[in-house]
Protein backbone atom coordinates (compact mmCIF):
# COMPACT_ATOMS: atom_id res chain seq x y z
CA UNK A 1 0.00 0.00 0.00
CA UNK A 2 1.03 3.73 -0.89
CA UNK A 3 0.38 6.30 1.44
CA UNK A 4 -0.46 9.77 -0.54
CA UNK A 5 0.08 13.02 1.23
CA UNK A 6 -0.63 16.24 -0.86
CA UNK A 7 -0.66 19.88 0.44
CA UNK A 8 -0.78 23.22 -0.39
CA UNK A 9 1.83 25.94 -0.25
CA UNK A 10 -0.57 28.50 0.69
CA UNK A 11 0.37 27.47 3.77
CA UNK A 12 3.52 27.15 3.88
CA UNK A 13 6.42 28.74 6.71
CA UNK A 14 9.80 28.79 8.01
CA UNK A 15 10.75 25.29 10.12
CA UNK A 16 13.15 23.92 11.56
CA UNK A 17 14.87 20.82 10.72
CA UNK A 18 17.42 17.88 11.72
CA UNK A 19 20.69 18.62 10.24
CA UNK A 20 20.62 16.27 8.10
CA UNK A 21 17.43 17.45 5.90
CA UNK A 22 18.33 21.21 6.69
CA UNK A 23 21.72 20.60 5.21
CA UNK A 24 20.22 19.14 1.82
CA UNK A 25 17.48 21.56 1.47
CA UNK A 26 19.87 24.46 1.78
CA UNK A 27 22.21 23.87 -1.29
CA UNK A 28 18.73 24.97 -3.09
CA UNK A 29 20.39 28.92 -4.29
CA UNK A 30 16.78 29.97 -4.80
CA UNK A 31 15.44 31.10 -1.58
CA UNK A 32 11.97 30.23 -2.49
CA UNK A 33 13.22 26.96 -3.60
CA UNK A 34 14.71 26.42 -0.58
CA UNK A 35 11.53 27.72 1.62
CA UNK A 36 9.77 24.81 -0.40
CA UNK A 37 12.24 22.17 0.08
CA UNK A 38 12.60 22.53 3.83
CA UNK A 39 8.75 22.85 4.31
CA UNK A 40 8.04 19.64 2.34
CA UNK A 41 11.09 17.85 4.98
CA UNK A 42 9.27 19.10 7.59
CA UNK A 43 5.66 17.74 6.66
CA UNK A 44 7.69 14.21 5.82
CA UNK A 45 9.75 14.74 9.45
CA UNK A 46 5.83 14.58 11.21
CA UNK A 47 4.67 11.62 8.88
CA UNK A 48 7.27 9.78 9.65
CA UNK A 49 7.59 10.69 13.65
CA UNK A 50 3.42 9.77 13.77
CA UNK A 51 4.45 6.08 11.67
CA UNK A 52 7.58 5.41 14.14
CA UNK A 53 9.98 6.06 11.87
CA UNK A 54 13.47 8.30 12.81
CA UNK A 55 13.85 10.96 10.36
CA UNK A 56 17.03 11.23 11.49
CA UNK A 57 17.81 8.25 9.81
CA UNK A 58 17.34 9.76 6.25
CA UNK A 59 20.62 9.72 4.46
CA UNK A 60 20.98 10.91 0.73
CA UNK A 61 22.81 8.87 -1.89
CA UNK A 62 25.42 9.70 -4.20
CA UNK A 63 22.61 11.16 -6.50
CA UNK A 64 21.06 13.25 -4.10
CA UNK A 65 17.96 10.82 -3.85
CA UNK A 66 16.88 10.65 -0.04
CA UNK A 67 16.65 6.96 1.82
CA UNK A 68 15.61 5.96 5.18
CA UNK A 69 16.28 2.03 6.21
CA UNK A 70 13.02 1.24 7.10
CA UNK A 71 10.58 3.20 4.76
CA UNK A 72 10.41 3.96 1.51
CA UNK A 73 9.32 7.76 0.40
CA UNK A 74 9.36 10.19 -2.26
CA UNK A 75 8.58 13.56 -2.36
CA UNK A 76 8.16 15.98 -5.08
CA UNK A 77 6.66 19.49 -5.59
CA UNK A 78 6.09 22.41 -7.79
CA UNK A 79 4.77 25.88 -7.40
CA UNK A 80 1.72 25.11 -5.55
CA UNK A 81 1.58 21.68 -4.40
CA UNK A 82 3.97 19.05 -2.61
CA UNK A 83 3.68 15.48 -2.58
CA UNK A 84 5.07 12.87 -0.46
CA UNK A 85 4.59 8.92 -0.67
CA UNK A 86 5.28 6.52 1.56
CA UNK A 87 5.41 2.72 1.09
CA UNK A 88 7.21 -0.56 2.67
CA UNK A 89 8.60 -0.97 -0.84
CA UNK A 90 9.86 1.53 -3.51
CA UNK A 91 7.95 4.27 -4.73
CA UNK A 92 8.47 7.61 -6.99
CA UNK A 93 6.08 11.05 -6.52
CA UNK A 94 5.77 13.82 -8.87
CA UNK A 95 3.58 16.31 -8.92
CA UNK A 96 2.96 19.36 -11.31
CA UNK A 97 0.66 21.98 -12.28
CA UNK A 98 -1.35 21.23 -15.61
CA UNK A 99 1.09 22.37 -18.38
CA UNK A 100 0.20 25.64 -20.38
CA UNK A 101 0.02 25.32 -23.92
CA UNK A 102 3.77 26.83 -25.01
CA UNK A 103 4.77 23.65 -23.30
CA UNK A 104 3.00 21.39 -25.52
CA UNK A 105 5.99 21.19 -28.09
CA UNK A 106 7.14 19.34 -25.69
CA UNK A 107 4.98 16.49 -26.30
CA UNK A 108 7.60 14.81 -29.24
CA UNK A 109 10.65 14.65 -26.60
CA UNK A 110 8.89 12.78 -24.08
CA UNK A 111 6.05 10.51 -25.64
CA UNK A 112 6.40 7.38 -27.30
CA UNK A 113 5.32 7.33 -30.52
CA UNK A 114 1.79 5.79 -29.27
CA UNK A 115 1.33 8.02 -26.77
CA UNK A 116 1.96 10.59 -29.74
CA UNK A 117 -0.55 9.29 -31.34
CA UNK A 118 -2.82 9.67 -28.41
CA UNK A 119 -1.84 13.10 -27.68
CA UNK A 120 -2.65 14.13 -31.44
CA UNK A 121 -6.33 12.89 -30.46
CA UNK A 122 -6.88 14.67 -27.29
CA UNK A 123 -9.29 17.13 -26.78
CA UNK A 124 -7.29 17.92 -23.42
CA UNK A 125 -3.60 17.72 -24.32
CA UNK A 126 -2.58 19.47 -21.65
CA UNK A 127 -3.50 17.47 -18.96
CA UNK A 128 -2.93 14.43 -20.97
CA UNK A 129 1.49 15.81 -21.28
CA UNK A 130 1.68 16.54 -17.85
CA UNK A 131 0.11 12.77 -16.59
CA UNK A 132 2.35 11.32 -18.88
CA UNK A 133 5.34 13.75 -17.76
CA UNK A 134 4.66 12.98 -14.15
CA UNK A 135 4.38 9.18 -14.61
CA UNK A 136 7.84 9.54 -15.63
CA UNK A 137 8.68 11.23 -13.21
CA UNK A 138 7.58 9.19 -10.97
CA UNK A 139 8.93 6.23 -12.31
CA UNK A 140 12.55 7.44 -12.50
CA UNK A 141 12.16 8.66 -8.67
CA UNK A 142 11.14 5.34 -7.87
CA UNK A 143 13.84 3.79 -10.26
CA UNK A 144 16.29 6.35 -8.91
CA UNK A 145 17.80 6.97 -12.14
CA UNK A 146 16.48 10.46 -12.89
CA UNK A 147 14.99 11.26 -16.15
CA UNK A 148 17.04 9.85 -18.62
CA UNK A 149 16.07 8.92 -22.34
CA UNK A 150 15.38 5.41 -21.37
CA UNK A 151 12.78 6.26 -19.14
CA UNK A 152 11.46 8.97 -21.05
CA UNK A 153 10.91 6.62 -24.28
CA UNK A 154 9.15 4.09 -21.98
CA UNK A 155 5.07 4.08 -22.04
CA UNK A 156 4.85 3.88 -17.88
CA UNK A 157 1.44 2.96 -16.15
CA UNK A 158 1.10 4.49 -12.58
CA UNK A 159 -2.01 5.91 -10.91
CA UNK A 160 -2.67 9.84 -11.65
CA UNK A 161 -4.81 11.87 -10.00
CA UNK A 162 -5.97 15.98 -10.87
CA UNK A 163 -5.48 18.22 -7.95
CA UNK A 164 -7.15 21.84 -8.83
CA UNK A 165 -5.03 22.63 -11.23
CA UNK A 166 -2.18 19.77 -10.98
CA UNK A 167 -1.50 16.45 -11.76
CA UNK A 168 -0.11 14.52 -8.81
CA UNK A 169 1.47 10.71 -10.46
CA UNK A 170 2.45 7.47 -8.20
CA UNK A 171 4.55 4.98 -9.37
CA UNK A 172 4.19 2.14 -9.02
CA UNK A 173 -0.01 0.99 -9.07
CA UNK A 174 -0.74 0.13 -5.57
CA UNK A 175 -3.36 0.38 -3.52
CA UNK A 176 -3.54 3.99 -2.59
CA UNK A 177 -4.89 5.76 0.54
CA UNK A 178 -4.72 9.46 -0.13
CA UNK A 179 -4.39 12.66 2.33
CA UNK A 180 -4.93 16.17 1.62
CA UNK A 181 -3.62 18.55 3.93
CA UNK A 182 -3.83 15.50 6.81
CA UNK A 183 -7.43 14.56 6.22
CA UNK A 184 -7.88 11.27 4.72
CA UNK A 185 -9.52 10.95 1.61
CA UNK A 186 -9.98 8.57 -0.22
Amino acid sequence: MINLYIYELDNMKEVELPDNLSLHCNKYTLEHSRLVSRYAYSLLVKILENANYNPKLITFTNDGKPVHPHISFSISHSKNYIAIAISEKSVGVDVEGIFLDERLKMAQKILTLEELDVFNHKLDQNGYLTEKWTLKEAYAKFLGTGLIQKVLQTTVEGISINVKGAVVSVYPKDTLKMYYENREIY
